[in-house]
């Protein structure tokens, strides 16, 4: 990640690593997203590394500790094993943060583990998996909240630049069309910019042609769909989770788009074009 600078919530962000404030965030949930990309892995440390295998037993030893168990010399070993084997990806740190929150009986860890009275993998493995949710959860919300406050921060593109960008855009499109093929129109950039502007007359017979051509270009994904086209026809939003009016208005808006595009004067298009044209 690029550094962000944040005059207003002195906040800096380099490497992944989060430095300052950053708004209505927890600061454990920052430490937790800071060391999952600072601290070496579990993984990573194997029996040569002395000095940490201790500090993975001390921890293993306070859970008990922390549940009224004593775990005995052999069984705080087969954990050490076990833990770095099958949680490779969790770091120290994870553990003691893992332990606090079961020594506090925390309703972040969400799992139906029970101890019984002793320490055991099964139970230990329950736990580190409902830390891994969680864990996964904080660190999704920190970083949506860095992108952002990194997109509020990015100085607004120059005019000129922006102008420059949209007019090859355009005659981007009009290569496409000009071809007989249809242009895709991501993000509808092409159709908001004419309805902003009115370019064209959408009456009822374009709404006519443009709903009948959204409908055949839903069939025609449809019977795509085993070759994996849909998705792309739809701009990558789940079929599953999309309704089929949905995905057929904005195929009628691609063939609005389109229909401008194909009638437009490039030429004339690219002269009057202007700055205040762009704001929508």
């Amino acid at each position: 990640m690029t550094k962000l600078i944040s005059q207003q919530n002195s906040l800096i962000v380099k490497d992944n690593i989060v430095v300052g404030n950053l708004p209505n965030t927890n600061p454990n949930d920052i430490l937790i997203f800071n060391k999952k990309h600072s601290d070496r892995t579990l993984k990573e440390i194997d029996s040569s590394n002395k000095a940490e295998i201790t500090e993975i037993t001390k921890i293993i030893a306070q859970w008990g500790y922390a549940l009224g168990i004593t775990v005995v010399a052999q069984d705080l070993v087969t954990l050490n094993n076990f833990i770095r084997e099958n949680f490779p990806n969790l770091n120290i740190f994870d553990l003691k943060v893992c332990v606090k929150l079961v020594s506090i009986d925390s309703d972040l860890l969400v799992t139906d583990a029970e101890h019984y009275g002793k320490l055991t993998m099964i139970y230990v493995s329950k736990v580190l998996k409902a830390y891994e949710t969680y864990r996964s959860t904080v660190c999704f919300n920190v970083r949506q909240k860095v992108l952002k406050l990194e997109e509020a921060n990015k100085p607004p593109m120059p005019k000129e630049e922006r102008i420059k960008n949209f007019k090859e855009l355009l005659v981007d499109a009009k290569s496409i069309v000009e071809k007989g093929e249809l242009y895709g129109d991501t993000g509808e950039v092409i159709y908001n910019f004419i309805r902003h502007n009115k370019l064209v007359n959408i009456d009822d017979e374009l709404i006519k042609k443009a709903m009948e051509s959204g409908e055949r270009q839903f069939s025609e994904a449809v019977s795509d769909s085993k070759r994996g086209n849909l998705k792309k026809m739809i701009n990558d939003v789940s079929f599953t989770a999309t309704k089929k009016e949905e995905i057929v208005r904005r195929g009628a808006r691609r063939y609005v788009a389109n229909f401008w595009i194909d009638v437009m004067d490039l030429d004339d298009m690219l002269k009057k074009l202007t700055y205040e044209m762009l704001l929508y």
